[in-house]
């Protein structure tokens, strides 16, 4: 079980790396991956697109919270109210213009349910499975999906996607 953790964490330490993650003392190589989130009802269906810098941010930060020491492998119980799913734009490979617009591509999902403060984050086989070719693992994908208990701040703010639309 320990092993399995190790491997989680580093697989997503690799993850944030490769997704442009960097700590605050470090020196920003390139231009940091712009990205936005999309927010689903319980039924996937598109409640919002959040492109504000100021709204993107104050995701990041909930979501940001449902990680850690206390995150559990595998998908809490119950059905999810909202689901808030990170798109990253792709990377500028050598020789492609840096001002051409760039695609975006489903990084990871965040469900948050109704009856509890269990947030489930997904993080989407096609993106671990590129993490695994650049660090030459086979079998990555499905390998990260953790569940943990936030505050009920956190749980509230997430339930309330509403609040991220008008800005």
């Amino acid at each position: 079980m320990k092993k399995c953790w190790i491997l989680c964490a580093l697989a997503l330490t690799l993850l944030l790396t490769a997704c442009g993650g960097q700590t605050a003392d470090e020196p920003a190589a390139e231009p940091e991956k712009d990205h936005y989130y999309q927010i689903l009802d319980a039924d996937g269906q598109e409640l919002y697109t959040v492109t504000d810098d100021t709204a993107v941010a104050e995701i990041d930060a909930l979501i940001n919270e449902a990680g850690g020491e206390s995150a559990d492998h595998g998908s809490a119980e119950g059905d999810p109210l909202y689901t808030y799913v990170y798109w990253q734009e792709t990377t500028l490979h050598a020789g492609e213009d840096p001002d051409a617009e760039r695609e975006y591509l489903e990084v990871f999902r965040t469900q948050v349910r109704s009856d509890s403060n269990a947030v489930t984050t997904e993080v989407l086989s096609d993106t671990l499975e590129g993490v695994g070719d650049a660090i030459n693992i086979e079998g990555l994908g499905g390998l990260l999906t953790f569940s943990a208990e936030v505050s009920q701040e956190t749980a509230d703010a997430l339930r309330d996607p509403g609040q991220f639309a008008g800005a």
